[in-house]
């Protein structure tokens, strides 16, 4: 009975492996008879990530620019009279007024003061607001921006350039200088106690790509470059030449070794890994074919030159290359053929940039002054044979109105990524795909180009945790096959969860405690994704020139703000995904703005109104539900619906969440739907017949009123509710930007809607607030649909009815002067 054969002595394992019995098999059936379609394998689903987490939440991080003091007057018949009369008393809570506040103290304004109430000619213009910002509302003028400007800049060691670098071939050059700057950390795989005669099967069986990826229709397998580079050093493939070609000088085949498998620590130079031969060897090797070494590295067929030979029915068309493949079988034609595209899977990576930067603050560790510039890559795929290295998670798919989700983990020693959360290049990867229908038309090419753009832009100029971090993207050309059309990918960090998950789910709801989380840790944590938001919000909105912008100042718009479009992250990394002002909890994460499909930017003279296609949107404007038309007063009527829901969500959980979308279920120009804004017949109260009235809803009001008696209720969620209800679900739009609405010079009786910085401002004051601020308490409040409030509605002088059909005619594309809007809206306040 024969000794067993003595293996290799020591195999270092840093990648999943297949089983033995698998690999073996498939392995053996290459080489008898022809490679058989791979089977696609049923994967499990869950609905998502958990992560420990160590890092400091930096609580006490919170800075803002200085919030100026803006003074409202306390009207004449004030319900609750007691107390000091000086200034405004909305609420009473144990001898505090709650317009004490700084926060609510910026809500406060003159009435001459205000947008509306000045009744100069010019008073309302853009640029005389920018040379005389009005002190009391905060507009901004040159220095007060100057002075914010800091937040605009990425003083840390990662920063995400704003233009696109464009790979076609897979990422070789990326690949190269990546393994020369890793090469010390990789350890060869010893085969010194395998002998001769062992040597190749044992090499061909560690070759073997057992890794799946299941990116497109069918399943494939891939090795990566680690165990490539590990198997196939200098020193293995010198004994593989020895054994294969015993008649050759030594010098010839140590000269050769190093031409197939040069250190790694040299691929960073002028060979890379395009002019080794490491990936030709190793498909010979698989193929059964590795004798033919020598005359492939003779023809010059080395590894760049390996993706590029074309065969027409299993026979090269290369006249330079094709003699290589006389006397080759069919079945080992279709195996090579195979074999290169899975031992080359993309290397996807962001092209580094080691730049110095005045503005970056002094990093003990890397240098002062010092920052690392990503710029990320637009992948093109030549090939459906082209292997991304992706493996599927048990995470469910997302299907959106414009666009699918899907979840990979991205094999980590494939991609060399500014990862944004704490478990780094482990953390799965979302890839959002434009919906099927829209495959192959110029729109989904649109909308995609659009998002990548919007998304470069703000990344690169914005350093804020709130705005989503785009990754990489991927484009598979539609010439590729007839069967398969174009497809544009966007590859992102994987949240955890949007929003709307998070409100709807009772386990998160129920667990949040057992973390060591207090109902007055989440309110903070609220406040502080609320002013964080509003502040990313702020800056798209205020968006600073870049090098292409013809116009002194440009604007962007999001026009697409709801719970599904908000992303929950709970394990991001402050340290890499950029905290300036300690928003990023340890425990509870961070909320990002993302899906910019439908975002723009656009120049000072045309910052009015932008159409919006598609859905009908739930948190809909009234401007949006008659014109479809978008400004950055729509973005802010958002938020202030986000606002309500976050404090139903606050105070009655999941349970309370979905009984407030159900209960403001109301009738709008296009059915019924839960809105923040009703269309009524009749005004004057109802007595003028002929007439629609726009106001908020009812039921929303109400909201407002219960959830600052709630038990539960603290000072930070009445104040919530009053910025929301009485400052951002209003009528009227500071910079008169409502296409619908007709604005006069004469005082208005109420406040227009605040702008994103006067919101930003105000949060901010909220956010840096003492934990009795966010502690249950009591307090004596004005009912939000009392006639106290003095609430403005808007009137237009048509029935319901002419306005849905005015409405669908501006929705088949014509204009609201040709689709019979003659009349503009006109905000009223009953006295």
């Amino acid at each position: 009975m024969s000794e067993p054969r003595p293996r290799k002595q020591q195999r270092t394992e840093t990648l999943p492996r297949g089983s033995g019995a698998q690999g073996s098999t498939r392995l053996a059936s290459r080489r008898t008879s022809l490679q058989q379609p791979l089977h696609s394998t049923q994967l499990s689903r869950d609905s998502g990530l958990s992560a420990d987490t160590d890092a400091d939440d930096g609580s006490e991080r919170l800075t803002h620019r200085k919030t100026p003091t803006i003074n409202i007057p306390r009207p004449k018949d004030s319900i609750t009279s007691t107390g000091d009369q000086s200034g405004p008393i909305i609420i009473r809570n144990a001898g505090e007024q709650f317009g004490k506040s700084r926060a609510s103290q910026g809500l406060e304004a003159d009435l001459v003061g205000m947008p509306g109430g000045d009744i100069s000619p010019n008073a309302r213009s853009f640029n005389n607001r920018q040379k005389s910002p009005n002190p009391h509302l905060g507009i901004p003028g040159p220095d007060d921006h100057e002075g914010y400007t800091n937040n605009y800049k990425i003083g840390h060691r990662l920063r995400l350039a704003s233009e696109f670098s464009i790979c076609s071939d897979r990422g070789p050059d990326l690949e190269s200088q990546h393994i020369a700057r890793v090469a010390q950390t990789i350890q060869p795989i010893d085969y010194d106690a395998c002998p001769d005669a062992d040597l190749v099967s044992t090499v061909q069986e560690d070759l073997e790509p057992k890794i799946s990826s299941f990116f497109y229709k069918a399943e494939h397998y891939f090795l990566p470059w680690t165990v490539l580079h590990q198997v196939l050093t200098t020193h293995t493939v010198l004994r593989l030449l020895r054994h294969l070609d015993r008649e050759g000088g030594t010098r010839q085949r140590e000269a050769l070794a190093n031409r197939i498998a040069p250190p790694l620590h040299s691929l960073g130079g002028f060979v890379g890994v395009n002019g080794q031969f490491r990936r030709t060897f190793a498909t010979l090797l698989l193929t059964g074919r590795e004798h033919m070494i020598f005359a492939f590295v003779d023809a010059g067929l080395n590894d760049g030159a390996l993706l590029e030979v074309e065969f027409k029915k299993l026979k090269p068309t290369s006249r330079e290359f094709g003699p290589l493949f006389k006397g080759w079988r069919s079945r080992e034609v279709k195996l090579f053929k195979s074999l290169r595209w899975q031992l080359w899977p993309t290397f996807v990576a962001a092209q580094r940039q080691p730049e110095p930067d005045e503005g970056a603050r002094t990093d003990p560790v890397h240098g002062a002054n010092r920052v690392t510039y990503f710029k990320r890559i637009r992948y093109k795929l030549r090939s459906t044979e082209e292997i991304l290295p992706v493996e599927r998670v048990d995470r469910p798919d997302i299907s959106g109105g414009f666009a699918d989700v899907r979840f990979f983990m991205l094999h980590e020693h494939q991609q060399d990524l500014p990862r944004f959360t704490r478990d780094g290049n482990k953390n799965p990867v979302a890839v959002k795909t434009l919906k099927n229908d829209t495959k192959g038309t110029a729109e989904q090419c649109e909308a995609y180009l659009n998002e990548v753009y919007v998304m470069g832009r703000l990344e690169s100029a914005i350093a804020s945790p709130h705005i989503a971090k785009l990754l990489a993207t991927i484009e598979v050309s539609s010439s590729i096959s007839a069967q398969e059309r174009s497809d544009y990918h966007l590859v992102l960090e994987a949240a955890d969860r949007n929003v709307e998950n998070l409100w709807t789910s009772e386990e998160w709801w129920a667990n949040y405690p057992a973390r060591g989380v207090t109902d007055t840790d989440l309110a903070k944590w609220v406040s502080r994704q609320c002013y964080g938001l509003t502040d990313a919000l702020w800056k798209l909105h205020d968006f600073p020139r870049g090098d292409q912008d013809t116009n002194d100042k440009t604007h962007g718009l999001h026009r697409d703000i709801k719970p599904d479009n908000l992303l929950h992250y709970e394990n991001w990394n402050p340290e890499t995904g950029y905290d300036p002002e300690g928003t990023v909890d340890k425990k509870l994460g961070v909320i990002q703005l993302s899906d910019f499909g439908l975002s723009s930017f656009h120049s000072t003279r045309s910052v009015g109104n932008h159409h919006v296609p598609g859905a009908f949107l739930d948190y809909a404007a009234p401007e949006t539900d008659i014109l479809l038309t978008h400004s950055p007063a729509t973005d802010v009527w958002h938020f202030g619906c986000l606002f309500m829901d976050f404090a139903t969500w606050l105070l009655d959980g999941p349970a309370g969440y979905g009984k407030f979308a159900e209960e403001r279920l109301t009738t709008v120009l296009r059915g019924n739907m839960c809105r923040f804004a009703t269309f009524t017949a009749g005004g004057n109260g109802g007595r003028s017949r002929g007439v629609t009235t726009v106001e908020v809803n009812q039921t929303v009001l109400k909201q407002a009123t219960y959830l600052s008696q709630h038990e539960k209720s603290s000072g930070f969620v009445r104040e919530l509710c009053h910025i929301a209800v009485n400052y951002m679900l209003v009528m009227r739009d500071t910079n008169q930007t409502q296409k619908c609405v007709e604005y006069s010079q004469e005082r208005q009786a109420a406040a227009d809607r605040l702008t994103s910085n006067q919101a930003a401002k105000i949060l901010s004051e909220m956010a840096k607030r003492d934990d009795d601020y966010f502690k249950p308490s009591k307090a004596e409040v004005i009912p939000f649909e009392s006639s106290y409030w003095k609430r403005p509605t808007l009137e237009f002088q048509y029935t319901v009815h002419q306005l849905q059909q005015i409405s669908k005619k501006v929705r088949s594309g014509l204009e609201p002067g040709e689709a019979g809007l003659k009349k503009l809206g006109r905000v009223v306040v009953e006295k």
